[in-house]
């Protein structure tokens, strides 16, 4: 069998997902399996699910991912916890009549953000910002960064928002999952052993930054007072320059755009019955995670020549 997948959002021409997903394959040995891009507005998403039935699976982005829910929960299909919870789905996967949607952000934001934490970071116990996230933005993928700074130990968020009104659901979310919540306005980072921007690279606006972070950028080696992430995957991250120059540690949103690629890569292969001397496991999900790798060390270095 083969597997026949794509990534739809709008815009979607800048999507590193094709690019991810074939390498994947490509390591798979899966050589006739195909993953393409499709430019596709949420009133147009019901309608194009319908009409692709042979489709192995989905990859979602914006604004995508909250009528995926509900377009799940309609029909009567699958929904994994993480999606139910945060009310975001980025995973279609097609099993015989099974149609499930799941929600791997959340595991790409953990993915991408612990292993640059140290313990004291967290277990909460260092520094003004211990125990806090700052999340900018209050969108779709605010709540999947919310529920994985629960996952990351992290007791308090601040939300930054232009529109508090539109902030509702995550504060509800945070409720739910046990954090305490605050709202602020899009203009100054507190205290935070964690910062995290979810707003589209150009919405990104300048900050100002709590005395509380280091002054000038934390020389290789030493221990920052935190972890910034960028979801976005622009070429320059103004947002993460400036966290860098605050004693943050920056990660690219490419990262969390990997982990989250390799679980769902993992649930197509899953999906579609591969052979049985396919890896499994840690194994698999090493193999492809590998190859994303890979992949986009060496766009960079040809674009680079």
């Amino acid at each position: 069998m083969r597997i026949l997948a794509a990534v739809l959002g709008r815009p979607i021409d800048h999507s590193k997902s094709p690019l991810l997903h074939r390498a994947a394959f490509a390591a798979l040995g899966l050589t006739t399996s195909e993953y393409g891009r499709v430019d596709l507005g949420a009133d147009e998403l019901e309608d194009f699910l319908d009409s692709h039935p042979d489709e192995t699976g989905f990859s979602l982005t914006m604004p995508l991912k909250d009528r995926l829910v509900k377009l799940a929960a309609e029909r009567g299909w699958t929904i994994d916890d993480t999606a139910a919870l945060t009310g975001a789905g980025n995973t279609v996967v097609r099993s015989g009549e099974q149609i499930q949607v799941a929600n791997t952000d959340v595991r790409g934001i953990v993915g991408a953000i612990a292993p640059h934490l140290s313990v004291a970071e967290r277990e909460g116990t260092r520094g003004a910002g211990a125990g806090r996230a700052t999340i900018l933005g209050a969108g779709a993928t605010a709540a999947s960064a919310l529920v994985a700074c629960r996952d990351l130990g992290i007791t308090e968020v601040e939300f930054l928002v232009r529109s508090p009104d539109r902030a509702r659901r995550v504060v509800e979310l945070a409720e739910q999952i046990g954090l305490s919540a605050s709202l602020a306005p899009l203009e100054r980072i507190g205290p935070s052993a964690i910062v995290i921007s979810t707003l589209p690279a150009e919405a990104a606006p300048h900050l100002e930054w709590d005395a509380s972070f280091t002054a000038g950028d934390v020389p290789s080696g030493d221990v920052h007072s935190g972890v910034a992430l960028d979801v976005a995957y622009a070429e320059a991250s103004s947002f993460l320059a400036a966290a860098a120059a605050h004693g943050l540690l920056p990660v690219d949103g490419t990262a969390m755009l990997v982990e989250q690629a390799v679980a769902q890569s993992e649930m197509f292969v899953g999906a579609a019955a591969m052979p049985f001397d396919l890896p499994t496991g840690q194994e698999l999900r090493d193999r492809i995670s590998a190859a994303m790798y890979s992949a986009l060390r060496d766009t960079a270095a040809a674009s680079r020549d």
